[in-house]
Formats: structure tokens, C-alpha cells, sequence
């Protein structure tokens, strides 16, 4: 298990499991975080989880097929939302087993980089400071979208139930998710204990997603923070590099050290790309199923089911996208911004001919833009996030046709 909690060694930055408590704790318990010591044991359990939504999934197939038949297709919409939901938490968990020694060599990393922070000028730890509290800020708002989206689902079917009971006139029972239960006809579904066990596994289906919707994907961006925060520090040295106009070696050893923490974030970010690339392309896809699905289930009367949970889902997917699009849009910047920093750096005052050749070479090498792409083929950056929002409106306008 994950150490969440440790005696205060009186440093002010702390491991990434200490610092980012929430994430480490939802990825721990969604079975994602990699540990060496207890990844045959993860493996295990993530067999077990996987088996015991495969009901569920194999019930979502099968109310999917009705609907197909009955040309229902406001209902498959609402089943295609759950069942994509739930293919993507079993596909994070697959990856976390297959990317475990990558993830666990970047959280290392991370955690090198961490006990570094500790020995900075306190200018530089300022900066780590701002970009820590920007990305626990971030933790905190994607949790609170997440647990309240999830809550809905049980809670407005509690709501709704407990109120019918309460003052109509024929009462009925909701369910958490309406859904074809094989083997029981459409009352006897709604019929003590079945109602109770349905409600019971559609509340457990629920903390699934939940879990795996959480840690995972948290993670990522303080990854991609930490992406940031690195191009930032080593911009911070770019800027004093010139310091001594006068120390030709100083400088030299200083742009060395710089062209090495280049080299050093390229290849984090290449290192993130390999573990999440599968995870982004995921992602992608998501969101356009999701957001066109969830504005056709809020425009679309259908008895049986309380729409309103997914005003709440296709904001939380939206933000879901958005996120990675903003962070990844922030590492192009600062990353660009380098190139103003080397020009600003009083580079004319050096007289040696190779130091000025050295920062042209700095300066070129910042024009050229980072990206993240997943599988070589999507890039993330807001221009593609504006595109899946256009893309998820025009498959709305297909579906409610």
C-alpha cells in the first residue's frame, strides 16, 4: 500500500503521494497506483473488479440489443453512456498493469525532483509553491465535479422515489440506472429484494466509475504540471545564465546545465505520452460519444429515466476534456516562452563568440513547438478541444433526428 502518511521531516516540499494525498488515495483504492511490492496482488484484484462488473456489462449489451430491436433509440443512447463509462475505467486498469514500471519510474522522478525543490533559492521555490497549490486546487475541483456528478445518479433516484411514495397518487420506484434485468419482467424488477439488489449493484457500478474516473486522471495533471514546472525552473536559470558577463566557463557550465534539463523534460514528456497516450486517445473519443449522448438524453423525454443527471454528466465530461487541452496548451506556452527569456538575457554583452552562437541555437530550438500527441496521430491543445465540442454538436443534431 501507498505510505499517505509520514512523519514531518520539516521540508517544505514533500513526496508526491504526501503532496498530493487525495489523488494517491483514489488511485491507490481504484487498484491504478503502481508498487512493485504488491502488484501481483493488484493484478489479482483487478481481475476480481473486472469480473464483478462484467454483469453489469453484460446487462447494458443486453437492454443495448432491445433497444436496437424496438428502434429505441433514445434508451440505447442512455445504455451506450454507462457502457462506455465502464470500458474505459477496465481499459485505465489494463493500462496501469501494462505501463506499471513506466508509471512507477516517472512517480520516482517526481519524487527526486521533489527533494531538489528543497534545496533551491527561494525564488525558484516560490514558483514550485504557486504551480503546487495550482494543481491541489485542480485535484480538489475535479473530485468535487466527479463526486457530485456520481452522487446524482443515486441520490435523485432516492429523491424522486421517496417523493412519489410521499404525494402521487400512483407511487412508483426509480431506479439508480433503468435498465432490462434478464430473467425478470418489467414489474418484477421494481418488487422486493430484487429492487433492493439492482439498486444495491447500480450504486456499487456507480463508485466504479467513480474511482476510476478520479485518481488516473488526476494524476495526469499533476504530471503535466510537474512538465511545466520543470520548463519554468530551467527558464529561471536561463535568465540569470548571463549573470557574470565576464565568467566564460560559469556560462558555459550553466548552458550546459540547461541544454541537460531540456533534454531531461523532453524526454518526461515523452515518458507521460508512452503511459497516457492510450489513456488520451481514450479521452478523445469519450468525449465525443459522451458530450453528443448526454445533450440528447437532456433534450429527450423518456419516461423511465431522471434526465436530469446528465446536465451534470455532459458538464463533468466536458471539464474532463477540457483539462488536459488547458494543461497541455500551458506546457506549449511556457515552453515558447523560453525563447523570450534567452533573448532577454543580456546575450549581446558576451563577447565569446560560441556563447552567443549557443543561445541562437536555444533560441531556435524554443520555436519549435511541444505537443502531446497520443498514438502520433491527436494533438492536444485547445484548438482540438473547441473541434470535439463542434464534433459532439453535430452528432447531438444526428441523434435526435
Amino acid at each position: 500500500m501507498v505510505e499517505l502518511f509520514s512523519v514531518d521531516t520539516g521540508k517544505r516540499f514533500k513526496s508526491l503521494s504526501e503532496t498530493y494525498k487525495m489523488n494517491t488515495f483514489l488511485l491507490t483504492l481504484g487498484l491504478m497506483y503502481p508498487n512493485p511490492r504488491t502488484d501481483g496482488k493488484r493484478k489479482i484484484l483487478i481481475g476480481c473488479l473486472i469480473l464483478s462488473v462484467t454483469p453489469g456489462l453484460m446487462l447494458t449489451c443486453n437492454d443495448m440489443r432491445l433497444r436496437i430491436l424496438n428502434n429505441d433509440m433514445a434508451n440505447l443512447v442512455r445504455q451506450s453512456i454507462i457502457m462506455v463509462s465502464l470500458t474505459f475505467v477496465i481499459i485505465k486498469l489494463i493500462i496501469t498493469v501494462i505501463r506499471s514500471n513506466e508509471l512507477r519510474a516517472i512517480f520516482d522522478g517526481m519524487n527526486e525532483d521533489y527533494e531538489k525543490f528543497n534545496y533551491l533559492p527561494e525564488e525558484y521555490q516560490e514558483v514550485v509553491a504557486e504551480t503546487i497549490k495550482k494543481s491541489k486546487g485542480l485535484e480538489k475541483i475535479w473530485i468535487i465535479i466527479m463526486s457530485i456528478t456520481a452522487c446524482s445518479y443515486p441520490v435523485l433516484a432516492g429523491a424522486c422515489t421517496i417523493y412519489s411514495m410521499m404525494f402521487s397518487d400512483n407511487p412508483r420506484r426509480y431506479m439508480v440506472h433503468e435498465i432490462e434485468i434478464i430473467y425478470l419482467t418489467a414489474e418484477q424488477k421494481y418488487e422486493s429484494p430484487y429492487y433492493e439488489l439492482i439498486a444495491f449493484y447500480s450504486i456499487f457500478m456507480v463508485w466504479v466509475v467513480f474511482i476510476g474516473f478520479t485518481g488516473f486522471d488526476g494524476m495526469f495533471s499533476v504530471c503535466v504540471f510537474h512538465v511545466s514546472l520543470k520548463i519554468k525552473i530551467f527558464s529561471l536559470n536561463l535568465k540569470y545564465i548571463f549573470a557574470d558577463a565576464n565568467d566564460i566557463p560559469t556560462m558555459k557550465i550553466r548552458i550546459a546545465t540547461f541544454v541537460k534539463d531540456h533534454c531531461e523534460v523532453s524526454r518526461l514528456i515523452g515518458e507521460i505520452q508512452k503511459c497516457f497516450e492510450v489513456w488520451l486517445v481514450g479521452i478523445f473519443f469519450n468525449a465525443v460519444l459522451q458530450i453528443g449522448m448526454a445533450l440528447s438524453q437532456i433534450t429527450t423525454n423518456v419516461s423511465s429515466d431522471i434526465n436530469g443527471v446528465y446536465y451534470l454528466f455532459a458538464v463533468a465530461t466536458v471539464v474532463h476534456i477540457y483539462l488536459p487541452c488547458y494543461l497541455i496548451s500551458d506546457v506549449t506556452y511556457n515552453a515558447a516562452e523560453v525563447a523570450n527569456v534567452a533573448y532577454s538575457s543580456s546575450w549581446e554583452m558576451v563577447e565569446d563568440v560560441n556563447i552567443r552562437k549557443y543561445i541562437c541555437l536555444i533560441i531556435t530550438k524554443a520555436q519549435i513547438p511541444i505537443h502531446f500527441r497520443a498514438l502520433g496521430m491527436i494533438t492536444f491543445n485547445m484548438e482540438m478541444f473547441v473541434s470535439i465540442l463542434q464534433t459532439s454538436y453535430s452528432m447531438y443534431t444526428l441523434l435526435r433526428k
